[in-house]
C-alpha cells in the first residue's frame, strides 16, 4: 500500500466514522514514518488502527512526548496538533476548492434570504480561521489569509443587509486584520472602503467619506483598474450621501476611466462592476443630491439588471423611488417602491426594507 493510498483510506475512515472532511496527504504519512510527529490527535489513531487492523498506537510506532511523571497529551494539546496537521496539508488546490466555496456563497447569496447565506458563511468562516490560525507555512497563511479576507467581508455586508449592524462592524475589522496578512492589496482596500457603509447606517456618513477616500489611497496604483473604479465608485456614493455635489461626480468620473477594457479582476472576485452597476451607482448618487438625469441613469441600470438579484433589484429600486420623488413623479416613485418591497422581501433585507419605509413615509403611504 502507498503513503497517498493509505492517506486516503484513513481520510475515508474519518468522514465515515466522524463526519470529518480530513486531508491527509502522503507526505504526511512520510512524516508519521521519520517520528517528525510521534503522536498524531486521538482521531488519526484510531482511523489509522482501524485502516491498518492493528489493536494498539505502539504497534503503528506511536507514543506520547515525555510531560512528567504521566507522560500524556491532553486533551486542549491533542486539538492543537490535529489543527496543525490539518493546517499542514493545505496547499494551492486546497486554497482553490475555499476560493470555489466563497464564491459559490456570493453567487448563491443574489437569488436567497440572507437568513440562508449567513449560515453557509458562518461554516464557511470557522474552518477558513483555523486553516490559517494553525497555518505554519507562510506562503499558505497568506493565501488563506486572503480568502478569509474575501469570505469576512462578504459576510459582513450579509449581516449589515440583515441589519445586525454590530456583527457587520465585526466581520469588516476581521477582513481587514487578514487583509493586512495577505499579499494582495486589494483585499484591505475592499474591506476598508465597504465598511464604510456600516457608519452611513449608523448616521455617521462624514466618517464613512474619510473611511471610503482613505481605502483609495490603500493600494493606490499597484490596484487594478477595476478595483480602483469600485473604490472610487463607494467613494462618489459616499460623497453624495454627504452633499458634496463635486467631489462625488470627480470620484464618479474617475470610475469610469477606470474602468475602461477589462471590467474583472480575477484576483479580486468580490469586485463585480460593469457599466450598468457603475451607472446606478452614478444614478444612486445623483439621486441623493435631487439631480433629474438619475432617472435616465437607473432606468438604464435597470436595463441590464439581471432579475435574480434580488437585493441589488431591491436596492436598485429604491435608489430610482428616491430620484423620482425628487423629481415630483409621485406615482413612478410608488410602483419603484412596490417592486423594491417584493425584491427585499423575499432577500430578507432589513436595510433596504427600512429605506422603503422612510420613503414611504415622506410619500404618506402607509407601510405594507
Amino acid at each position: 500500500m502507498s503513503r497517498a493510498e493509505l492517506a486516503e483510506l484513513v481520510n475515508l475512515h474519518l468522514w465515515r466514522t466522524t463526519g470529518r472532511r480530513a486531508a491527509l496527504e502522503a507526505d504526511a504519512i512520510a512524516r508519521y514514518e521519520r517520528g517528525v510527529v510521534s503522536w498524531p490527535s486521538k482521531a488519526y489513531r484510531a482511523a489509522f488502527r482501524a485502516v491498518l487492523d492493528v489493536a494498539t498506537d505502539a504497534e503503528l510506532g506511536f507514543y506520547p512526548s515525555p510531560r512528567g511523571p504521566k507522560a500524556r497529551v491532553d486533551s486542549a494539546d491533542d486539538d492543537l496538533m490535529d489543527w496543525l496537521q490539518r493546517a499542514s496539508s493545505v496547499d494551492q488546490a486546497t486554497i482553490a476548492t475555499l476560493a470555489v466555496r466563497t464564491e459559490e456563497i456570493r453567487l448563491g447569496d443574489r437569488g436567497q434570504s440572507s437568513v440562508a447565506t449567513s449560515k453557509a458563511l458562518k461554516e464557511h468562516l470557522d474552518v477558513l480561521w483555523s486553516l490559517r490560525a494553525y497555518s505554519m507555512e507562510p506562503t499558505m497563511r497568506e493565501a488563506l489569509a486572503s480568502v478569509y479576507s474575501d469570505t469576512a467581508s462578504l459576510a459582513g455586508w450579509v449581516y449589515l443587509d440583515g441589519g445586525n449592524i454590530k456583527e457587520a462592524w465585526r466581520l469588516h475589522e476581521a477582513a481587514k486584520d487578514a487583509g493586512r496578512e495577505s499579499s494582495a492589496r486589494a483585499d484591505l482596500a475592499h474591506a476598508t472602503a465597504q465598511q464604510a457603509y456600516v457608519l452611513v447606517d449608523t448616521d455617521q456618513p462624514h466618517y464613512a467619506l474619510r473611511i471610503a477616500e482613505h481605502a483609495i489611497t490603500v493600494g493606490a496604483t499597484a490596484l487594478s483598474g477595476p478595483v480602483r473604479s469600485w473604490l472610487h465608485g463607494v467613494a462618489g456614493e459616499v460623497a453624495a450621501i454627504v452633499g458634496e455635489t463635486t467631489a462625488s461626480m470627480d470620484h464618479f468620473d474617475r470610475a469610469v476611466a477606470l474602468l475602461s477594457g477589462d471590467t474583472r479582476d480575477p484576483a479580486a472576485p468580490y469586485i463585480m462592476l460593469d457599466e450598468y452597476s457603475l451607472a446606478r451607482w452614478r444614478g444612486a448618487a445623483l439621486a441623493r443630491l435631487g439631480d433629474e438625469e438619475a432617472i435616465a441613469d437607473l432606468h438604464y441600470a435597470l436595463s441590464g439588471m439581471d432579475p435574480n438579484h434580488l437585493r441589488a433589484g431591491a436596492q436598485l429600486n429604491v435608489d430610482l423611488a428616491h430620484s423620482l420623488v425628487a423629481a415630483g413623479h409621485k406615482s413612478d416613485a410608488v410602483q419603484a417602491l412596490d417592486t423594491a418591497h417584493g425584491l427585499a422581501r423575499r432577500a430578507g433585507s432589513v436595510r433596504q426594507d427600512r429605506r422603503i419605509k422612510s420613503l414611504q413615509s415622506r410619500l404618506g403611504i402607509q407601510a405594507g
